[in-house]
This record gives structure tokens, sequence and C-alpha cells, in this order.
């Protein structure tokens, strides 16, 4: 994927209908695509199939090297629609994202992530939760193959890590403790497209537009922070399972795995991470110190040795961390059981085994004292 942080010209293609319509509708659908010809039809049926038909769609192509185009135009042939295509790609899916809210007309937005997938029941139970006060609803996400196969519903869901009883219930919170509870340890948001959210709100974010097109992995976390931040309101969330994650070799999480690429994405983390720190500059102090002690950000730390892979030399000196995150490793690494069975599993494996050899020794010289004073 192209990197380049110039904007790429676009071009607009209109499927009269709804276009030439005067009337608004409610939501606005974003579909950002690239290179995914092959789960395109399925993603377009969930659209089409909604039983909620009060929206628009906007189909985005960020110069997909595939078939997409061709796919597009067939399966939306007979659809209202409007296409915006890149001629070369943006390298960034949330610049995509920007693109088709401000071109959107509707109230709502629903950035439908263009290999997922979800049931004709989405819109309508989502947007039934979008009360006055609501600036963002979304619902729990399970995973599918690359052949739209189940993997499980009851798999582990990242935002439990956070908290292992909030998200197994519906709740409503405001937008201000979400953040400083949740989001600004790590994105409990995790699925773009189990997501419905205010278009006039979201063109805050506009104004952070040059940095999120530098963005490839960490963007729709700095997306929903901001947007989020900068607006009072609530957060909604339900457990019913309303939305399909795809995962698949050419997902954004799935190209980080080389080390390139893994390492942008460390740094990704790292920049959330600063601006995190500008957000709430007189806590920055306290908070650096809460996280030496504390396992909130642990997983940043597994997820640098998982991707990264650094040597032994690399770990000591933090490697590949920068910020604040570069200073707390070090304390981590020693403290987190987590972090270290990570950094040096052969080491940990025989730590625990002379620790589990001498507790099993003491509790069979403890059961021998006993027999002698009985």
């Amino acid at each position: 994927m192209n990197t380049s942080t110039q904007t790429p010209s676009h071009h607009i293609h209109e499927n009269l209908g709804v276009w030439a319509s005067s009337e608004i509708p409610l939501v606005s659908v974003i579909v950002p695509n690239y290179n995914h010809a092959h789960f395109l039809p399925e993603r377009f049926l969930s659209i089409r199939s909604q039983t909620f038909k009060d929206y628009e769609l906007i189909v985005l192509d960020d110069a997909s090297s595939d078939h997409s185009l061709e796919i597009i135009r067939n399966e939306l042939s007979d659809f209202p629609h409007l296409l915006m295509t890149n001629d070369r790609n943006s390298g960034s899916p949330c610049s995509q994202w920007l693109k088709g809210i401000k071109k959107a007309r509707g109230r709502y937005i629903w950035i439908a992530e263009s290999d997922d997938s979800c049931p004709p029941t989405f819109l309508a139970t989502i947007l039934e939760c979008m009360g006055q006060e609501v600036l963002l609803s979304y619902c729990r996400s399970s995973e599918i193959d690359a052949n739209g196969t189940h993997i499980s519903e009851d798999s582990f869901y990242w935002p439990e890590a956070f908290d292992s009883k909030l998200w197994k219930k519906s709740f409503s919170i405001s937008s201000d403790q979400f953040c400083r509870r949740f989001l600004t340890q790590g994105n409990v948001i995790p699925n773009a497209s189990a997501v419905i959210f205010r278009r006039d709100q979201a063109l805050t974010c506009m104004s952070i537009q040059p940095i999120l097109g530098n963005f490839l992995f960490a963007g729709d976390w700095l997306f929903w922070l901001h947007y989020l931040t900068n607006t009072d309101g609530h957060v909604c969330y339900i457990p019913n399972v309303q939305s399909w994650f795809r995962s698949h070799s050419t997902t954004t999480r799935a190209l980080s795995r080389d080390k390139a690429r893994a390492s942008r994405h460390i740094s990704e983390f790292c920049q959330v991470d600063s601006m995190i720190s500008d957000y709430q500059p007189e806590q920055r102090l306290r908070k650096c110190q809460h996280r030496m002690l504390s396992p909130g950000w642990d997983w940043i730390f597994v997820e640098y040795i998982q991707r990264i892979k650094p040597s032994i030399f690399e770990l000591l000196i933090g490697h590949g961390l920068h910020g604040s995150l570069r200073l707390q490793f070090p304390l981590r690494l020693i403290l987190s059981r987590q972090v270290h069975s990570h950094a040096f599993p052969r080491l940990s494996r025989l730590i625990y085994g002379a620790c589990l050899t001498w507790r099993i020794g003491q509790a069979k010289a403890i059961g021998y004292i006993k027999q002698l004073l009985a």
C-alpha cells in the first residue's frame, strides 16, 4: 500500500436516484474499499438487505489494483449510490472516512468496511440507541473467516481486557467518562463497521486530517478519541452481535506482521499515547507513574514484543518504542508477568517451574511435619 501523505485526486461518479432527490436521508452508509473485490458482493448485499431503508450509499475506492471497480458497478448498477475513486492510493483508511463524511448528507454515519458483513437488522437495532444526547452507539462484533464462516461468537472480545463485565451487558455512559476510563487505555471500539455516529460532530475530525493521513493502523483509535473528546454526549453499547468482522490475510491487522509494518504499527501506538498525554496535560506525570505500576498498557508492550520480536539488547533499551512508553517499558518488563513471559518465555517457564517445584516441596514438608506432630 502506498503510504504517501500527498492527497490523491479523486473522481466522482453518480448513479442517480437518491442523489437526484432533495430529501435528506437519516443515515449515510460509507463503504471504503481497497482491493476487496472478493468480499464486495456480500458487503453490498448486507447493506441492501437492511430492514431500515432511509439511507444513502457512498462508495470510496482507494485506487484498487484488483477488479473492485468492475464489481462495484455490476453490483450497484440498479441501486442509487455515489462512487468516489482515487487515482492513487491514499495510504490511510481514515483519510477515506473523512472524505466520505464530508460528502455525506445524513444525520448519522455508518462506516461499513468493505470486507465486513452484518445481519439485516444492524441499522434498525443500533439506531434505536441513538437518543438525543448519544454521540456514538455500537454493538458487539463476532469474527468470520474469508469464506464467511463464523469462527466463534463466544471468542474473546477485545474490550473485555479492560473490564471483564461491562461489555457483557448494555450500557450508556458519558463520552468524557468513556474516554477517561477506557479509550485513553486502548481502542475499545474495535470494529468501525459496528458503529453509528453523528455526522455534524464528526466534522470536527477534519482538523486532524493531516495527522490521520499518516496513520495506517491506529487511525481509527485517534479518530474516536478526537470525536468523543471534542463533544459532550453519551456512548451507548449493546452486547447483541450485529456486526461481523472478517479475518483474512489482507486485513490491516494482518498486514502489520512483517517487520517494517510492525514497527510502524507500534510507532503509531506511541504517537496516540503522546496525543492522549496532550489531551490531559495536568495528569501527565501522575498517569505515567500509574502506568508504570499497573497493567493497563501491558497490552501494547505485549504487541510490541510479538510484532517486533526484538533481541534481548533491543528489549533492554526499548528499541522501537518512543515517548513515555519507552520510559515505562523497563519497569513493566520487570514487574509484569504478562510482559516478561512474552519477552523471555523460556526463562519464565523455568522460573515458574522452579517456583512450582519449591511450592510442592514446601507443601510436602509441611505435611510431613504435621504427621510428626500428630
